[in-house]
């Protein structure tokens, strides 16, 4: 009887150990360099797109008139089916004042075949959801997310870091920043959903 209390004991402290392990290892950041700590290292950029200090010294991907960085992400084996979170946070200089989106920071995205990095067919272009940096006051830092299914044949994600745009509006010199930036693999919608509502 005492053996098989010390047996049981030993199974629920495994579990307590490789439980957060298995779950960690769901949620591997597939981006590098996602906080710009090494500047734009592993991103491609485009026009005006650089890498700045923000409050505290703290490195973040700043974009203005359009410019952009793009990070080509090879996926794993099986990857298909699965739901990715292209996730982060955004800051503007420009708000949206229900006139204009323009300047806003966007995350935008490829579901795309294999193929030369300077080409490849689109199989899925990510965007909506919450892939816009919504707010109404300068400089706040804000969510920006988006959980999409990948279809099959894709063998990477192309992820972008862009500001917004509306004809007829301008871009006016304005920064769009960019920061903790993600891309995320899940089995199921439902864990990703409760992935993104616990990300900081």
């Amino acid at each position: 009887m005492i053996a098989k209390k010390i047996f049981q004991s030993l199974i629920l402290a495994l579990a307590c150990v490789t439980g957060p392990l298995l779950a960690s290892g769901q949620s591997r950041n597939l981006l590098q360099n996602p906080n710009a700590d090494l500047g734009p290292e592993s991103w491609r950029s485009y026009g005006e797109a650089t890498v700045e200090p923000t409050t505290g010294n703290n490195l973040c991907f700043v974009v203005r008139n359009g410019g952009y960085f793009l990070q080509d992400v090879q996926l794993p084996d099986g990857a298909e089916g699965q739901y990715a979170v292209l996730i982060g946070r955004g800051a503007s200089e420009r708000i949206n004042d229900d006139r204009a989106i323009t300047g806003l920071p966007y995350l935008y995205g490829y579901m795309m075949e294999q193929g030369h990095p300077s080409g490849g067919k689109v199989l899925a272009y990510l965007q909506g959801q919450r892939m816009l940096a919504n707010t109404r006051v300068k400089n706040e830092w804000v969510d920006m997310w988006g959980i999409f299914q990948i279809p099959e044949r894709t063998r990477r994600i192309r992820f972008f870091l862009n500001q917004a745009s509306r004809r007829g509006v301008p871009h006016n010199g304005s920064a769009a920043r960019f920061d903790n930036l993600g891309l995320y693999l899940f089995a199921t919608r439902v864990e990703a959903e409760a992935f993104v509502s616990q990300y900081h």
